[in-house]
């Protein structure tokens, strides 16, 4: 009998395949957290359509401080098409709050198709706001990944102990 998935389903299977894939990295879990800390930097750029920025940002990050290239790239999609607007709002609010431009936008009432007729101050805008959105929630997640992959290698040498004393 074939079993009829959610869709809340399908993203947790998706979001577990690429956390194991995250975890399976044969790095160390320095070099891993540090990937997914240059992911979560650059994902919190706006998404240009047609320029993929956020993995440019992210890989060059990686290369910069040596860490994961895979895990900086998987990382990126802390922004993703589910929260593009809730980012955009948030980056909006920072740039403008911190530069002093001003434009006619409303980020609560924009459609991803918008992005163009934003111009470059609103560009500008975002890009500034994405810059001081992904500063602490890189930090923050470097030390949170690396809690979760030490937690996950010590586990899988538990059991691998496990199994090989019933051998």
């Amino acid at each position: 009998m074939q079993r009829n998935h959610s869709r809340t389903d399908k993203l947790k299977r998706l979001f577990k395949l690429y956390y194991l894939k995250v975890m399976r990295i044969n790095a160390s879990p320095h070099t891993i957290a540090m990937g997914i800390a240059c992911g979560v930097f650059g994902g919190c750029f706006p998404v240009i359509p047609g320029l993929p920025l956020q993995t440019v940002i992210a890989v060059v990050m990686a290369f910069i401080t040596r860490s994961s290239k895979i895990a900086a790239a998987i990382a990126t999609w802390i922004s993703n098409p589910f929260n593009w607007l809730l980012f955009y709002y948030v980056q909006f609010k920072i740039g403008t709050f911190f530069l002093p431009i001003d434009i006619a936008f409303d980020p609560a009432a924009w459609q991803v198709s918008d992005f163009m007729d934003i111009g470059w101050q609103g560009v500008t805008i975002l890009i500034f706001g994405g810059f001081v959105l992904g500063l602490p929630l890189a930090v923050i997640s470097y030390f949170i990944a690396l809690y979760f992959i030490r937690r996950y290698r010590r586990r899988k040498t538990l059991r691998m102990l496990a199994r090989r004393r019933k051998l």
